[in-house]
C-alpha cells in the first residue's frame, strides 16, 4: 500500500470511528407555539406577544411563532401542559406566573416539578403592584384590620392569593380572598363594577396602559410592591416585606415575594435535549439584545430586565436552599 493510500485508509477509518457529523438543529419549515398561562390583555400576555414577533428571527430555521392564551390555575393549566402532554422538542414553549417557581419549594402538589423545566431567559421582574379603589371600606393595610376588603385573586397558589392571606394571619387584616380571575383585565373590570375592592396584584405595564388615569385622580391606591424592591415610578408605595416589623414574619414575607426576581420567563419541557436548549438559549439571548426588539418594546412601553436561562436555574437553586422552618411557616400562613 503506498503511502496516498495508506492515508485515505487511516482518515476512513477515523470518520467510521467518529460516526458522522451530528446535525445543527434547525426549526426551518416549522411553527413555535408560546402559551401564556393568563388570559388576553394583561402583564404575561403583552410580553409574551412581544417575543412571538421578533424571537423566531433568531431561532435556527427561522420558525413561524404563534402565541395561545391557554390561562387557568394561575397558569398552572399551561404549565402542567408544556411539562407533559406538550411535545419536547422545542416547538412548544410557555411564559407562566412567577409565583410557579415558589410554589414547588411550599410544597405544592402538581402535574408538574418546576425544577425539572428547561429556562430559556427573562424578559423582566414581575413586579407587580396590589391596588385598591379610593372609595373601598379601606385603602391601606392598617386600615383593613378595621373593615373587610374583598380583594381579586387568581389561582389558590399565586401572589393575587397568598400574600393577602398571610397578611391576614400575621397582621389580623380582613382582606376576603376572591380566586378565579384568569387575567389582570378581569379583576380591574371586576373593580370598575364594584364586584371587589381591590386586586392583588398586577404589572407595571398594566398600571400603564389601563389605570394610569384613575391613579392620577386619586380613583384608585397603590397597596403593596409584590417583590423585594421598590420602582422608581412608585416613590413611596412599599413592598409588602417592609409592612411588617417582626423579622421573622417580615422573612416569610420575603419568601412569598422571591419569585418576583424570576420574572417574565420562557420555559421549556422538561425533556428539551440539550442543543435545542443551546440552540433556545442563544436565540432569546440574541433576540433581547436585537435594535428592533428594542424599539418594538419601547413603543408598547414594556421595561425590559433581561436575563439567561443559566441565571433562572440559579434563582430555582437559591430558593431550594431555603430555610425549612421558614419555608413550612410561609406556607402554612398564605394558604386560602
Amino acid at each position: 500500500m503506498n503511502k496516498t493510500m495508506l492515508c485515505a485508509a487511516l482518515a476512513a477509518a477515523a470518520l467510521a470511528f467518529i460516526g458522522p457529523a451530528k446535525a445543527e438543529v434547525s426549526y426551518a419549515g416549522k411553527s413555535i407555539t408560546l402559551y401564556v398561562g393568563f388570559g388576553p390583555g394583561g402583564g404575561y400576555d403583552a410580553y409574551t406577544r412581544l417575543m412571538g414577533r421578533h424571537i423566531g428571527n433568531h431561532i435556527p430555521g427561522n420558525p413561524r411563532v404563534v402565541v395561545q392564551n391557554k390561562p387557568g390555575g394561575g397558569s398552572s393549566a399551561a404549565a402542567s401542559y408544556i411539562y407533559g402532554p406538550a411535545r419536547q422538542d422545542g416547538t412548544e414553549l410557555g411564559v407562566f406566573n412567577s409565583q410557579l417557581a415558589l410554589n414547588k419549594v411550599l410544597g405544592e402538589k402538581a402535574a408538574y416539578d418546576v425544577t425539572n423545566f428547561s429556562y430559556l431567559g427573562r424578559l423582566v421582574r414581575a413586579l407587580n403592584i396590589a391596588l385598591v379603589r379610593a372609595d373601598a371600606p379601606a385603602t391601606t393595610v392598617e386600615a383593613a384590620k378595621k373593615a373587610e376588603i374583598v380583594i381579586a385573586a387568581s389561582g389558590p397558589n399565586s401572589a393575587t392569593t397568598r400574600i393577602p392571606m398571610a397578611f391576614n394571619r400575621m397582621l389580623g387584616t380582613k382582606f376576603k380572598v376572591l380566586r378565579g380571575y384568569e387575567s389582570s383585565p378581569k379583576m380591574l373590570l371586576a373593580i370598575e363594577q364594584g364586584e371587589v375592592h381591590a386586586l392583588g396584584g398586577t404589572s407595571m405595564t398594566v398600571v400603564e396602559r389601563s389605570i394610569k388615569k384613575q391613579v392620577a385622580e386619586g380613583k384608585m391606591k397603590y397597596l403593596w410592591i409584590v417583590g423585594l424592591d421598590h420602582h422608581p415610578g412608585l416613590p413611596g408605595v412599599p413592598t409588602a416585606p417592609e409592612l411588617l416589623s417582626d423579622p421573622e414574619q417580615r422573612q416569610i414575607m420575603e419568601l412569598l415575594c422571591s419569585s418576583s426576581s424570576f420574572g417574565y420567563a420562557l420555559w421549556g419541557p422538561p425533556k428539551l435535549a440539550a442543543d435545542r436548549l443551546t440552540a433556545l438559549r442563544a436565540a432569546f439571548n440574541a433576540m433581547v439584545k436585537d435594535p428592533a426588539f428594542l424599539a418594538d418594546a419601547k413603543k408598547r412601553r414594556l421595561d425590559l430586565e433581561p436575563e439567561t436561562g443559566q441565571y433562572l436555574d440559579g434563582v430555582m437553586q437559591r430558593l431550594a436552599k431555603a430555610p425549612a422552618d421558614i419555608v413550612r411557616k410561609a406556607d402554612a400562613l398564605s394558604k386560602p
